[in-house]
């Protein structure tokens, strides 16, 4: 036993040199970059493989290679259930009643049938508006509205009553499905007291205030079939008579003007092949016929025919094109007309749009239009047609609905404009009634404005400056015609029954060359509350001119002072 120790350690001390070197040869190749061939595999199996001990895979940042894919077994026996055993596992409960939807049901808004709003102010002034619809059938109804003011007067030194009538009656029925009948009818009463002309001897004026008296009728018959809101067709058929007299005592100025208009009108309309392009066809015919107390009976016509065009590009774009010819005649002559109107419109933004519009066009102003529009015209004023030509841009800026800011520009050439100036009777050179005046004239003017509604139903509130220069082509400003202007109006709803609103209008200096000198301007400030009492029953009242403002329209006149007015609204 003791002699095998010695043999065991002496071969452990030869074998342990042939161990490092097997060990440090291993290192060796694992630290190669040489690949590793076993030549068996070349010579025995055929087959070459290499291996690269020396190589370390190490890892990547951000590698994350795409999970193995294992392929289904192609034997496999799919799950297999039935219906029962679906559901095998889900518990039954007791199941309640469903909620019934929520009826949403249209409706329309509950129609005023009737509308009366009568009251009193200050001068013995009664005032009547009036509104009234009713249904006949399921095809027809009829409506009517009235409106009256009078006045026993608010000058001391002068006459100055006055009273105001107007009525108007529609009858509207449905003569086939899209077939539409529409009948109006309406009249006037007008009563106005002058101013007083001087007493001189050589022309035996009246020492008294003078007056004038308007009546005229109405009537009106309009067929529109309409297909669709694209496709149809509209004619009308009408006329209307005017009267006013003048009683200026033995002045020499009294007088009657009656005049006669008729007016007949063709339209047809429809759609284009591309999408939002429509055309529209208008032929239209109106004629009129006066007298006066220093001439004979004198006849106007005006016969046109036009085309327009207009369609929506891009969704942005908006254009419209019109053309025509149009003839007109009257006592200083007669000529042929061609008659471009070119509008565009372009939205920059759902916010903001620009759009400009240019044309030339004739117009003739009736007699009743002129006598209504000035109230001391008198009755010896010849008409003429005029002729304009003019181009106007606006900038329209709306942040959300129920607001609107705008901005804008427009000029016109005006041949023979109708301006008013009064008249001086020689050989005093006493002033004396108005008469319409022919010159061409130019004007400019800009503008701006806002249209808010801050509060929805409960504040809003309108407002618009404007700067103007009214110039006659031989020189001067255009009589009667302001050059700057500011008007606005503001309503607030306190509660549901009361309203308290308010309204005001600025008027800048203008000419009055047979005052030698500029109207002055004036500031008229307004204010009113009305309250809702129930459904029908209503209260309001309102104060007019606050400021006691002395002014004048027209020369010679001075307006209404301060007036206080209250009344009741009726609605069923």
């Amino acid at each position: 036993m003791m002699r095998s120790r010695p043999l065991l350690f002496t071969l452990f001390i030869l074998f342990c040199p042939i161990f490092a070197l097997a060990q440090g040869g291993q290192q060796g190749a694992d630290n190669s970059l040489l690949p590793e061939i076993n030549p068996q595999d070349i010579e025995i199996r055929s087959e070459f493989q290499a291996r690269f001990p020396g190589l370390r895979r190490q890892p990547i940042l951000g590698f994350n290679p795409k999970p193995r894919v294992f392929q289904i077994d192609p034997n496999r026996m799919p799950f297999m259930e039935s219906r029962e055993e679906a559901v095998a596992d889900i518990s039954i409960t007791q199941l309640g009643r469903p909620e019934p939807p929520k009826r949403s049901v249209l409706t329309n808004p509950d129609r005023i049938n009737a509308y009366i709003r009568g009251g009193l102010g200050s001068f013995i002034t009664p005032e009547l508006n009036g509104y009234g619809f009713y249904k006949l059938n399921e095809k027809s109804l009829v409506s009517a509205d009235l409106n009256m003011r009078a006045s026993d007067g608010h000058l001391d030194n002068q006459e100055s009553a006055f009273r105001y009538i107007d009525a108007n009656v529609s009858y509207i029925t449905r003569v086939q499905e899209d077939l539409r009948l529409t009948i109006d009818v309406g009249g006037l009463s007008d009563y106005n007291d002058l101013f007083n002309l001087s007493d001189n001897l050589q022309q035996n004026f009246i020492g008294k205030t003078s007056n004038k008296n308007y009546t005229g009728g109405s009537a009106q018959l309009a067929l529109q079939q309409s297909k669709n809101t694209l496709t149809g067709w509209r004619a009308t058929l009408g006329g209307n008579v005017f009267n006013t007299s003048l009683d200026a005592g033995n002045s020499g100025l009294s007088g009657d003007m009656d005049e006669r208009v008729g007016h007949a009108t063709f339209s047809y309309y429809w759609p284009g092949n591309r999408l939002y392009e429509t055309f529209d066809i208008t032929a239209s015919l109106e004629a009129g016929n006066y007298s006066t107390p220093t001439t004979a009976n004198q006849s106007w016509v005006d016969a046109k025919a036009s085309f327009e065009y207009e369609r929506l590009l891009n969704f942005n774009t908006r254009i419209s094109g019109k053309g025509g010819i149009e003839y007109i005649s009257d006592p200083a002559g007669s000529k042929v007309y061609f008659v471009p109107e070119v509008r565009v419109k372009y939205n920059l933004s759902d916010a903001l749009s620009i759009s400009g519009t240019a044309f030339a066009k004739p117009e003739m102003q009736t007699q009743q239009s002129h006598h209504q529009y000035n109230r001391f015209l008198n009755v010896q004023n010849q008409l003429r047609h005029a002729y304009h030509l003019g181009t106007t841009g606006e900038v329209n800026f709306q942040l959300f609905d129920g607001n609107r800011i705008f901005g804008g520009v427009n000029y016109r050439h005006v041949k023979d404009y109708a301006y008013y100036q009064r008249q001086l009777i020689s050989p005093s050179n006493t002033a004396g009634f108005y008469s319409v005046n022919y010159a061409d004239a130019n004007i400019f003017e800009l503008y701006a404005g806002a249209s808010q509604q801050l509060l929805p139903e409960k504040f809003w509130f309108d407002g618009k400056v404007y700067v103007r220069s009214p110039k006659l082509s031989g020189g001067g400003f255009i009589p009667y015609e302001e050059k700057l202007g500011v008007e606005g109006a503001i309503s607030y709803k306190v509660i549901k029954e009361l309203t308290i609103n308010g309204w005001a209008e600025y008027i800048g200096s203008r000419e009055a060359p047979a005052a030698n000198s500029d109207l002055n301007a004036y500031v008229l400030l307004n204010a009113g509350v009305e309250y809702q009492i129930n459904d029908t029953f209503g209260v309001y009242a309102k104060l007019l001119n606050l400021l006691g403002q002395k002014y004048e329209i027209w020369d010679g006149y001075q307006e209404r002072p301060f007036q206080v007015f209250g009344g009741l609204t009726i609605k069923f």
